[in-house]
């Protein structure tokens, strides 16, 4: 096989409709890749460096009401037998 520094004089070129699209397809694929290195190597604006929250520790209080007392257990009934025929199949 040759290689060749430049295509043949017979070889068709690419439509017009797909080289608008490879290079709108290379333009948005340059813009990604420059705002994702820049996304990458910048560092984010330091507003503000240090921040003091003054805190309170307060003593937990005790339950002004006592719990309730225990429900009373709900009784389990038993559901109705309920008595079903066979199924007849007809052939």
């Amino acid at each position: 096989m040759l290689l060749r520094s430049s295509p043949p004089a017979n070889m068709p070129k690419m439509r017009r409709s797909w080289r608008a699209k490879l290079v709108v397809l290379g333009v948005l694929a340059t813009g990604y890749g420059a705002f994702m290195w820049h996304m990458m190597h910048s560092k984010p604006p330091v507003i503000m460096e240090r921040v003091l929250i003054p805190v309170d520790v307060v003593k937990e209080k005790k339950q002004a009401e006592p719990p309730a007392p225990p429900v009373p257990p709900i009784p389990l009934i038993q559901p109705p037998h309920v008595d079903l025929p066979p199924p007849v199949i007809h052939r």
